[in-house]
């Protein structure tokens, strides 16, 4: 156990740069969110970016810690989720906006859970 551990640490020295960035990026488009469309679109551009740039590292670099890899690429999916959700609302005439922003907020609360934990 105590291995695996000091395994897992070692992982996540070397992950903090590619997650720290797809943190970052979600930062800056729940910030943008607030601030006008074109913004919010850039941010989503540089979250989708960071989440692609992170999930291939993963799979190069499997996390040894099961569960821990499985929260992981969960909060990266939904970032995905949520990059590729706004995206399609900003650039689609007839979306809701209304309704995509509820169910951004409610992706951004999941991601905000498993990034905490």
């Amino acid at each position: 156990m105590e291995k695996t551990r000091h395994t897992t640490q070692q992982w996540l020295l070397t992950a903090v740069s590619d997650l720290r960035r797809v943190t970052n990026a979600e930062t800056r488009f729940s910030a943008a969110m607030s601030v006008n469309h074109v913004t919010m679109l850039a941010a989503a551009d540089e979250l989708d970016a960071a989440t692609r740039e992170a999930t291939a590292w993963m799979s190069g670099n499997p996390c040894p810690d099961p569960e821990l890899g499985g929260r992981i690429r969960l909060m990266l999916s939904t970032c995905s989720e949520v990059a590729h959700t706004a995206e399609r609302a900003l650039t689609d005439p007839t979306a809701d906006i209304e309704a995509v922003f509820g169910r951004l907020g409610d992706l951004l609360a999941i991601i905000d859970f498993h990034s905490e934990t």
